[in-house]
């Protein structure tokens, strides 16, 4: 497959004028799975200054057509070349080909319901799969308006970008076309269709206008697997669906720029959502058969007012080149978070923010492969592996601290005149600054070189002295650049002071501070939140609000008041940014894992968000797995699951009981524990499915219930999601045949993506202490990655690499660094992403092994 640089795509784009695209797919056949391909026929509308360019397709090519006529070609990989254009003239192009169903979630996904034998397609392009689908130019900055004719079976629902305007018989088999309205211009990489025998739900029609005096009337709906449509809670979507959409017409000036409004559940995705106007795609994992939590429901509002947020930030002003792909993803970050914490019943969601999405900056932003939010991508391979905490959750980070730093009056401000300028075009950087820059009237160039352009986090702690009285003097905040090349960045943060009084925490004062250079004063006189009390020292949160991107470091009394009392603190987001702050501090050897995972498991009984209390118990979990040497894990775990089950049943809150279920069932499929054997059966006999399947696959895991007890439970639910469950039981059985079968079907090209990462995650999950198979797996790194889709590749890699942890059942990940060293040593020319990939992955593996040093010396 050849990749697309940004070299090319730059000279395409500014040679061939692409106006308009008219596709029709013939899917008619799709049921019969036995049939690899459909006829798909794709006509440009384009003018070309050059009189030989390529057309973008995977498939094969049988005809193609200029001006109506037929015209020679080069079927050249995935690209088709075409000489003998009539220079500068407008012209029609239409190309046949035949193109590949997939089972590996890239270009138009085939999927079967094992529960009622109904097939399902969908498209997912990101960042340039479309020419897997049709013939396209297929890349951000070339925005043709595009019309859509679907050619489908009698019954089945489709959707696409534009609105349906009509549907006609083609065929004595009753197949229909359907065709849709032609888009405003768009990027390739979302355009959509999706069709089978979706069930559909209604949820009425929204209005509303912005500023610009344009007015919409979006019909909603939601559509998923016939199977799943009665667990689908949507009444909970629509409502946040209808907060959003006035959310962002009230601040953005322009209206709804697309003409519908469907969001589809799919199975098999590879990303958590994709934000095709008119035809969102969603994973079906955001579906529980269980009643959803309220984390759950939380997570899923998260995502769909992120995608509505791209509505604006990425379709309407899309991206020239994946280099600014935060431009979107950034932008649809921090807004879809502001969103929802602003107009949703969610309003802890930037204290989820905190703890979650930012934990994630942090760590791929230590990590060597660490880059600017405004990369250098030379190529879609390198896009595709730019999806990172990068992209995401720092640069919403950065955007939340510009927010702080010009104001949210100036801020969307800036946002209306982008829009104003650069609706439907491509757009890059320089545009956006210069929208900011004329709202806020600040110079933002040194911003950007120091925000956009450098890489790593800040640090920010605190120093004082104390009088005679205990209270705060010489107060001073330091930044240190040590972690992003000496970098020192604007801040604008709040500190606060906190005391302990009656065994809880309550805060004295609140600092709001500036900060350019290596330190900053602290304005003594700062909002006193207690009538009466002085600046204390028991406890100092630096960036309380978390307002800013950068690392903060509690000191040596506020990490141990911290520690006991954090879960007397009435706010939220201040708990969330402690917590963070002892993780972080975990995370680089800084902090005793047992202490933290006391500390969590005293708090958690106490803790009213429900994002902060799951997230809590997923540290716990990874503190041991990671950071506590092996030697000393065996008295954690078991105060781990003598204390979550011990909670789980004293809870009389459902979504409580979940969480600790969870965590007791996640530490007992990780290293055992004989006597909640017969406790874990119980859950495994669950009407909930969620837990039940979690318990089911822990005792695979553990070699307590064989192939034929997993198959058993597989036939009673039936259902996609326990063929897939099942799956990984089965691989996690720590016998040889069960490991080999595994292994073999990794390799065997018959297992979809899904099935794909869970036969791996199985493998990981196992009990097996004999020869895992880890070695042969590294080895063929390079080959799989080489003869796959990146989408199944990254899927392979990131499941074999993430197995290191267990290779060493005493915890040490010796042999894991060991081994990717040795590879990446062999492997000096693999491809640039790969080599990525295995050196996070290493990097990860040194950090665990110089924490679990640190504390093996202290025992």
């Amino acid at each position: 497959m050849q990749i697309l640089t940004r070299n090319e795509a730059t000279h395409r784009a500014a040679h061939l004028h692409v106006s308009a695209i008219d596709v029709v797919v013939d899917i008619r056949a799709a049921q019969d799975t036995t049939i690899p391909t459909y006829p798909v026929t794709s006509t440009l509308t384009m003018t070309s200054d050059e009189e030989r360019t390529f057309i973008d397709i995977v498939g094969d090519v049988t005809e193609v057509l200029l001006n109506g006529h037929p015209h020679p070609f080069e079927d050249d990989e995935d690209r088709v070349w075409v000489a003998g254009l009539p220079v500068g003239e407008p012209i029609t192009l239409e190309v046949r080909a035949l193109a590949r169903y997939s089972r590996s979630g890239e270009g138009l996904h085939r999927y079967t319901d094992p529960e009622d034998g109904e097939v399902y397609l969908y498209t997912q392009f990101e960042p340039n799969d479309a020419h897997r689908a049709w013939p396209c130019v297929d890349q951000p900055d070339v925005k043709p308006e595009w019309t859509f004719h679907v050619i489908a079976p009698a019954g089945w629902v489709v959707s696409s970008n534009g609105i349906e305007t009509g549907v006609e018989s083609v065929d004595e088999t009753g197949a229909l076309r359907h065709d849709f309205t032609a888009t405003r211009p768009l990027s390739s990489y979302i355009t959509a269709i999706v069709a089978g025998p979706w069930a559909v739900i209604e949820g009425g029609t929204w209005s509303g206008g912005a500023s610009d005096g344009g007015h919409a009337e979006l019909a909603l709906r939601l559509l998923c697997r016939r199977t799943l449509a009665r667990y689908l809670d949507s009444d909970d979507v629509f409502e946040v669906t209808r907060a959003g959409l006035d959310f962002y017409h009230a601040r953005y000036g322009v209206t709804f720029p697309w003409g519908s409004y469907d969001q589809v559940y799919v199975p098999e995705y590879n990303l958590g959502a994709m934000e095709n106007p008119g035809c969102i795609t969603f994973n079906e994992n955001y579906i529980s058969r269980s009643a959803p939590t309220f984390s759950e429901r939380q997570r899923r509002a998260n995502t769909t007012l992120h995608e509505m947020c791209h509505m604006w930030f990425g379709d309407l002003a899309t991206p020239s080149w994946w280099d600014d792909l935060w431009l979107k993803e950034s932008f649809a970050e921090n807004q879809g978070a502001s969103a929802i914490a602003t107009a949703t019943r969610y309003v802890g969601e930037w204290a989820n923010f905190a703890m979650n999405r930012k934990i994630w900056a942090y760590t791929q932003d230590q990590m060597p492969t660490t880059h600017p939010i405004a990369a250098d991508i030379p190529d879609v391979a390198a896009a595709k592996t730019n999806f990172d905490g990068i992209t995401y959750a720092k640069g919403a980070s950065v955007l939340k601290q510009l927010v702080a730093w010009v104001g949210e009056d100036a801020f969307y401000e800036g946002a209306r005149r982008y829009f104003a300028e650069h609706q439907f075009g491509a757009t890059n950087l320089q545009d956006l600054l210069v929208a900011l820059e004329g709202a806020s009237r600040q110079e933002l160039s040194s911003w950007k070189n120091a925000w956009l352009e450098t890489s790593g986090p800040s640090t920010l702690s605190a120093s004082w002295t104390t009088d005679a009285v205990g209270a705060i003097t010489d107060f001073t905040l330091h930044q240190s650049g040590e972690a992003c090349g000496g970098v020192l960045r604007p801040h604008r943060v709040t500190v606060s002071t906190w005391r302990v009084a009656a065994s809880a925490l309550e805060r004295t004062h609140s600092f709001d501070v500036r900060i350019e250079g290596e330190q900053a004063p602290i304005d003594p006189d700062g909002v006193l939140a207690v009538p009466g009390g002085a600046a204390s020292a028991d406890l100092v949160v630096i960036n309380d609000d978390d307002l800013t991107y950068a690392i903060s470091r509690l000191d040596e009394r506020s990490t141990d008041v911290a520690l006991t009392y954090v879960a007397s603190i009435d706010v939220a987001l201040t708990r969330a940014v402690i917590w963070a702050s002892l993780w972080n501090a975990v995370r680089d050897g800084l902090l005793d894992p047992r202490r933290f995972i006391v500390a969590v498991l005293t708090a958690v009984p106490a803790e009213t968000e429900p994002a902060i209390r799951d997230r809590l118990l997923l540290f716990v979990a990874e503190a041991i797995s990671s950071f506590l040497p092996g030697s000393l894990r065996t008295d954690v775990h078991d105060q781990v699951l003598a204390t979550t089950i011990r909670l789980s049943r004293e809870t009389q809150d459902a979504d409580a009981w979940r969480s600790y279920t969870r965590a007791f069932i996640a530490e007992f499929a990780a290293r055992g524990g004989d006597e909640y054997e017969a406790t874990v059966r119980g859950f495994a006999a669950s009407d909930n499915p969620d837990i039940a399947w979690r318990a089911r696959r822990a005792l695979a895991a553990r070699g307590l219930v064989d192939a034929g007890a997993v198959e058993a439970w597989r036939s009673a639910d039936g259902s996609g999601e326990a063929a897939r469950m099942s799956v990984e039981a089965l691989a996690s059985l720590p016998i040889e045949e069960a490991r080999s079968h595994a292994w073999d079907s990794v390799y065997s090209e018959t297992l979809s993506n899904d099935f794909l990462t869970a036969t791996l995650a199985g493998l990981q999950a196992s009990s097996w202490d004999g020869e895992t198979g880890i070695e042969a797996a590294v080895d063929r790194l390079r080959s799989y990655w080489e003869s796959h889709t990146i989408g199944m590749a990254l899927r392979y890699a990131n499941g074999v690499l993430a197995y290191g942890l267990d290779i060493d059942r005493d915890g040490s990940v010796e042999r894991s660094v060991g081994l990717l060293r040795s590879w990446l040593d062999t492997n000096g020319d693999a491809p640039a992403q790969l080599r990525r990939i295995v050196i996070e992955h290493l990097d990860a593996f040194e950090r665990d092994e110089r924490v679990q040093r640190r504390w093996k010396q202290d025992q």
